[in-house]
């Protein structure tokens, strides 16, 4: 007996019950009937992509993952009655073929991991109650990125609804077995600089009012310490403070928000540091006696890590007056 996958993807909204000022990802479409109950258009942000089953949920950290950082946006779908968790997750598997897209993890139903509590803090921002949560037996998990230099990253999850919390504006909609999509997508996109970069007299005033100063025109490839071009006028600016006031020695200290291993942000934190340190020696000719780095990770956050906006203020590198 042969299993017939029928492929009822949509390109065009057929119906209005989608939430208020909410549209479909570009260039993907969705699971014929479904209407969007959650929505945020996109912004720029970090994003953490699961690969492999989850091991901690706070924090987040996964067996395998990869930090991303762009372009976020997300889509809650709610699946017509009687369709399967199954049949959707097919036929988003069929749209993955039809856009190019390279699978980069896929966890079925009988396999390890429950995701749905890694999405509590969408389900809280977008009013959803706990609707994804509780349903590890019927969860779905695709995740993928397309071919281009700079790839646009989708994760799809689906599950139905078990138990939980449901808001009273979905009370009517969601019952037992309802069947629920979660789409992410990351589309690459450099972060817009606003009032990031600190002049060299910046710098000195702040060093001399706090001993030290925050900086946020230091930019490295995602979860990597590898410096981009762009960080150049923020270390010339270092660089002309140094020259200025011979006898400043300076530690770089480099800071992470809390997502992923703690382990791993250290170390990366750490990296980053020397990084900048050793740009300053190498290509700027200031004296290697006159600083120092070190990597404080998670450590020493100056806002919350529960919002995107307080972990992108914590993801900075910092002079330290010695």
């Amino acid at each position: 007996m042969k299993l017939v996958i029928l492929a009822i993807f949509i390109g065009i909204s057929l119906f209005g019950a989608d939430l208020p000022g909410s549209k479909d990802p570009a260039g993907m479409k969705r699971y014929e009937g479904s209407e969007i109950i959650g929505y945020r258009q996109a912004r720029f942000d970090e994003y953490l992509l699961p690969l492999g089953r989850q091991v901690t949920y706070t924090p987040l950290v996964f067996q395998k993952s990869q930090k991303v950082e762009g372009l976020v946006s997300r889509y809650t779908y709610l699946a017509p009655q009687g369709r399967t968790p199954t049949e959707v997750m097919q036929n988003y598997k069929l749209e993955f073929t039809r856009l190019g897209l390279v699978t980069m993890y896929e966890k079925g139903a009988s396999d390890q991991g429950w995701f749905g509590p890694t999405f509590g803090d969408i389900e809280n921002e977008d009013d959803l109650g706990q609707i994804l949560s509780y349903n590890e037996s019927q969860e779905r998990l695709l995740v993928g990125r397309s071919k281009d230099a700079q790839p646009t990253y989708y994760e799809i999850f689906v599950t139905s609804y078990k138990d939980g919390i449901i808001p009273p504006r979905l009370a009517k909609a969601v019952a037992k077995d309802r069947t629920l999509a979660e789409i992410i997508v990351i589309v690459p996109q450099k972060l817009e600089q606003k009032m990031v970069f600190v002049n060299a007299e910046e710098m000195k005033r702040s060093i001399t009012d706090t001993g030290k100063v925050t900086l946020y025109g230091l930019y490295f490839d995602t979860d990597k310490d590898t410096m981009r071009a762009d960080s150049a006028p923020t270390l010339e600016e270092i660089a002309k403070l140094m020259r200025a006031n011979p006898q400043m020695k300076l530690r770089v200290v480099g800071h992470t928000d809390n997502q992923g291993m703690t382990a791993h942000n250290l170390e990366l934190s750490k990296r980053r540091a020397a990084g900048v340190a050793q740009q300053l020696i190498s290509k700027y000719g200031i004296a290697a006696s006159r600083l120092d780095s070190f990597g404080a990770g998670l450590y020493a956050p100056v806002a919350s890590n529960q919002t995107q906006d307080g972990r992108a203020k914590n993801r900075r590198v910092e002079l330290v007056a010695w």
